[in-house]
């Protein structure tokens, strides 16, 4: 284990890692020891786009360059809120086109309704307006 992740930052004293393996077996060991109550997930972007939605920046399949078809001042212009105040009819149509319910869960999604279905999931923060990960019993309050 390379020393900066052995060590802890904020003084000399050796600790033993948390995990066997920084990998997704080691992850999903410590979650099922029962070591684990409250996780942390902080989500972005990446966790949606092998469902279909388009991040925002990636050139050629964001979403800034597939706004072209609602003739904008410039990409961002869709969410700015003067702009939405002359002219409301992007937004919205965007908002449809992206409403939940258009795009299935990913298994990142999923899992992170596990860990809510598992009482695991402490909080949930992410960027994501995409709500895949939310039930009918409130995941959403925790993301």
């Amino acid at each position: 284990l390379p020393s900066d992740l052995a060590g802890c930052t904020e003084c000399s004293e050796r600790h033993e890692p948390v995990l066997d393996s920084f990998d997704l077996e080691g992850v999903a060991a410590k979650i099922k020891s029962g070591e684990v109550k409250n996780i942390v997930v902080l989500a972005g972007a990446g966790i949606s786009v092998s469902a279909g939605i388009p991040d925002f920046r990636t050139p050629g399949t964001g979403l800034y360059d597939n706004l072209a078809k609602y003739n904008l001042p410039e990409p961002t212009a869709v969410f700015d809120i003067n702009y939405f105040k002359e002219n409301p009819a992007p937004f919205f149509q965007l908002a449809k086109e992206l409403f939940p319910g258009q795009y299935n869960p990913t298994p990142t999604h999923l899992f992170i309704r596990l860990l809510h279905d598992k009482g695991l999931l402490r909080r949930c923060f992410t960027q994501n307006i995409d709500s895949l990960e939310v039930g009918d019993d409130g995941v959403a309050s925790k993301c």
